[in-house]
């Protein structure tokens, strides 16, 4: 469920209150402040105006925020009340934002993003767009432990750029979109999905920045990763189309064709071996009043001809020799 705050209505002096409370509820304690430089580099001459919307995926929360040029910090005081330990990864959209933490500090334009940790003080400001309109952030909160599982803590460089423009910053950046973009139309089982593939995608990037310029080919295998794993919880439910593998990782159809450039596979034998594998689980454990055409028919094969010829090629025996073997385990694939 969507849930969405903002000040209009308020009077100015209330608005600096309850937009505390706001990112507060929505991000992480965080106190906000506007200095006479700020009101006098703002369309907002007083007061705090601003509005938020937020959306639980499944572990992570993407959120927008827009507001007016202001300071926000989240100092000793807000790490104390802190509920939860969080990363944010923050993607500019529109104006110009800076952060410090840990002794680094951070210009971040339109197209760029960092992250910042909850356990320690940082201090956030954001300003307007030059034509006057309101900064806006896309913020996704990610539990601590997760991204630490995937990217170890020294390389988890908080308050530094990541260009979202290009390579591996803009895979995750227009994951990221796309995620925030379509969250109404996700089922249950697609909010989980995305959710883990989008914090591994993000984790890559990360690791890419590391590498000076990013690696291309770490990218992909993650990509390439998400897409199996969206593959294995969808093919219960029915066929897997390209154009949903697609949209599970937030890029095109034919950017998922050219992941599998010079690869071993492609994504139609990924998808089929896949299916070949749960096939021969199930004549595994099926018993014998389960048909091969069953079986066929369960995991997406036209007829039980096709399964046949499928299965023989993958694995050098036809199902109902599989089946009625007395170590009934699955050979290794034979050498492509």
């Amino acid at each position: 469920m969507e849930l969405t705050w903002s000040t209009e209505g308020l009077a100015p002096e209330d608005q600096f209150a309850y937009w505390a409370d706001v990112v507060c509820e929505a991000c992480a304690p965080l106190a906000p402040v506007r200095t006479r430089q700020h009101l006098t580099r703002s369309r907002w001459g007083e007061g705090l105006t601003g509005w938020v919307r937020a959306e639980r995926l499944a572990d992570s929360t993407p959120t927008e925020v827009v507001s007016c040029t202001q300071r926000l910090t989240h100092g000793p005081a807000e790490v104390r009340r802190g509920r939860d330990e969080q990363i944010f990864v923050n993607l500019q959209l529109d104006g110009t934002g800076r952060g410090e933490q840990d002794g680094r500090r951070c210009v971040v334009p339109p197209g760029s993003f960092a992250v910042f940790d909850t356990t320690r003080p940082y201090v956030l400001e954001f300003d307007e767009s030059p034509d006057g309109s309101p900064w806006r952030v896309l913020s996704f909160k990610i539990p601590r432990d997760q991204m630490l599982a995937l990217i170890p803590q020294p390389a988890l460089r908080t308050a530094r750029t990541i260009d979202a423009r290009t390579g591996a910053g803009a895979v995750a950046a227009d994951m990221m979109t796309s995620v925030w973009r379509s969250r109404a139309q996700l089922s249950a089982a697609s909010r989980l999905a995305l959710d883990h593939a989008c914090t591994e995608v993000i984790a890559t990037a990360l690791g890419a920045f590391e590498k000076e310029g990013g690696d291309r080919s770490s990218v992909d295998d993650a990509l390439r990763a998400s897409i199996a794993r969206f593959v294995h919880e969808r093919l219960p439910h029915g066929q897997v189309l390209a154009v949903e593998a697609a949209r599970h990782v937030g890029i095109s159809v034919r950017k998922l064709h050219q992941l599998y450039d010079g690869h071993e596979t492609t994504f139609g034998a990924t998808v089929r071996d896949l299916r070949l594998q749960r096939a021969a689980r199930s004549l595994e454990t099926g018993g014998p009043q389960v048909t091969v055409t069953d079986v066929a028919n369960r995991w997406g094969f036209c007829d039980a001809s096709h399964f046949t010829r499928a299965f023989k090629a993958r694995y050098g025996i036809s199902p109902t020799a599989y089946r009625e073997s007395s170590s009934a385990t699955v050979p290794p694939a034979p050498a492509r």
